[in-house]
């Protein structure tokens, strides 16, 4: 066997005996729970106000998660300039409160902190009836309030006519027939105002306070106490759109539910409590122009438990997490960092074995890795647009016969300023993963450009779109791959992975076989050899 032959198949072997080992050390020495691996994920999230005044008193309020078994809150931060902030909590909830005197003019307030939430699923028996008494402690959560006719016919009528429940049911036979009738037989809608829970039986549909009012009422009339819980379903983005569900305490326990989205003695990972009762997420001044926003952002972070069990270990690889910490990197950057050479692999598949023409070896790679904070649909709209443009201005210098460094020099300076006004438009159409558009690699877009510039002089526009086109394709594929939860999840749970990437480019680099592009081009010529 040749030297060059003994060399590649000790790498390929090396390579993957030794994070198979650490794999094995992990999870069978170590013993390490395959779920402690799993990073947790957080979200970030920022209240964000703009409010407008005319020289009067303001006072603005709104609901802040508090810290209970399900949800963990933390790294919480205020911007608040020319108001004051105070913080009062009772028993169940907590406000951010600012007040300003004489305020003129155009103000924004922040309020940030991320969160670490689990998902919650109560088991109800079947046997369990409803209690006659409880304490005097729940009283409120089962008399009348406005909004939850607990004492209407109409409510009674539902009950025991339409749900043809008996006099006193089971706890679980009676909230399953409550779900269930909300949640099949009443129309979801995206309803602003405020629907009480007569009006949502009455027509037939409602929005999740609707909804939510009528199974209190409802729950309340059986004698079971219940509660609206108002909040945020968290997902990245921004959005105004608020939440309400129920909770209903059974045993001890406050058991969730919400039948808009049918969760049934349940409440997901990303619902985060805001508040008990039936409030107003926010409250004002009637005397300012008022807007706002809830901007969240998600992230994987390493559990704790893992690196106190490998404590001082060799094999204790989590202690990049802490190095990253320490000189102030964002577990963001190590996520991109992680899975930036998936996506370059993926860039050697399109282009080695399939055969796809792109702009650049790892360009696509490197334009997913930004696109992770813009969106796929935003990078992608941005990058279009931002070659395009520079190509023209590229043209432009071409007819001005410059010089090629100062050509270039041009050109980077104009991606940076096409950058910018991109960034700027997106905050000010609220078009918040636009603005981060900022993060795309400034130098490779300008080189991008001059390809593309070059290729429409020498082999024609066509040519140049269509390699823009296969460019894109890789992109997404990129994106794809790169953006996936658990392969984000799996290489930080194992980031010794990387090695095996490296076998696999290492295989990929033998490849001697046709590419997919040249088996279609060439298919006529190849099958006519065969057949003779």
């Amino acid at each position: 066997m040749p030297f060059k032959n003994i060399v590649f198949w000790t790498l390929v072997i090396a390579l993957t005996a030794l994070p198979g080992y650490m794999l094995f050390y992990k999870l069978y020495i170590a013993k390490l729970p395959m779920e402690s691996l799993i990073p947790d994920i957080i979200y970030q999230v920022e209240t964000q106000i703009d409010l407008e005044g005319y020289g009067n008193d303001v006072n603005v309020s709104v609901y802040l998660p508090k810290n209970d078994s399900r949800q963990q809150i933390f790294s919480e931060q205020s911007s608040n300039t020319n108001f004051t902030l105070s913080i009062p909590t009772d028993e169940l909830n907590r406000q951010a409160s600012w007040a300003g005197t004489t305020i003129q003019g155009y103000h924004n307030l922040r309020y940030s902190y991320s969160v670490k939430a689990s998902h919650v699923q109560y088991k109800i028996p079947d046997n369990i009836g409803i209690p006659k008494q409880y304490p005097a402690q729940f009283d409120s959560y089962l008399m009348e309030e406005e909004g939850v006719q607990v004492s209407d016919n109409l409510i009674s009528e539902t009950l025991f006519t339409t749900l043809e429940l008996p006099a006193r049911p089971k706890i679980l036979e009676a909230l399953r027939a409550i779900h269930d009738h909300l949640q099949n037989n009443l129309t979801n809608r995206t309803f602003s105002g405020y629907t009480d829970a007569l009006t949502a039986l009455k027509l037939g549909e409602a929005s999740c306070n609707g909804k939510s009012r009528a199974f209190v009422a409802m729950a309340r009339r059986l004698n079971l106490p219940a509660r609206l819980v108002g909040g945020l379903i968290l997902q990245p983005g921004s959005k105004r759109t608020s939440h309400q569900w129920v909770e209903v305490y059974i045993a001890g326990h406050w058991v969730p539910f919400d039948t808009i989205n049918d969760h049934f003695a349940e409440i997901p990972a990303n619902f985060l409590t805001l508040y008990y009762g039936d409030k107003a997420l926010f409250t004002r001044s009637a005397n300012i122009n008022f807007d706002y926003s809830f901007r969240t952002n998600k992230s994987l972070v390493p559990r704790n438990e893992v690196s106190e069990i490998l404590g001082d270990s060799l094999f204790n690889t989590l202690n990049i997490y802490a190095v990253f910490e320490r000189i102030g990197i964002s577990q963001d950057f190590l996520k991109i960092l992680l899975m930036l050479p998936l996506g370059a692999f993926v860039t050697v598949v399109f282009r080695n074995v399939l055969g796809l023409e792109t702009f650049g070896t790892f360009l696509p790679a490197l334009i997913a890795a930004a696109t992770m904070e813009t969106g796929l649909l935003w990078g992608l709209v941005g990058f279009v647009g931002i070659i395009m443009s520079a190509a023209i201005v590229r043209k432009l210098l071409d007819w001005l016969q410059l010089l090629h460094s100062p050509k270039m020099a041009i050109m980077l300076t104009v991606v940076v300023i096409l950058l910018m006004i991109a960034s700027i438009a997106g905050v000010h159409f609220e078009l918040f993963k636009l603005a981060q558009i900022s993060l795309f690699p400034i130098a490779i877009l300008a080189i991008t450009a001059e390809r593309f510039a070059i290729t429409i002089e020498e082999q024609g526009l066509v040519k140049a779109l269509n390699i823009t086109a296969m460019t894109v394709i890789v992109i997404i594929a990129a994106y794809t791959v790169m953006d996936s939860l658990f392969l984000q999840s799996l290489f930080f749970a194992f980031p010794e992975l990387l090695m095996i990437v490296i076998v696999l480019n290492l295989w990929l680099g033998k490849w001697i076989g046709l590419r997919l592009s040249e088996l279609i081009r060439f298919r006529q010529l190849i099958f006519s050899g065969k057949n003779s």
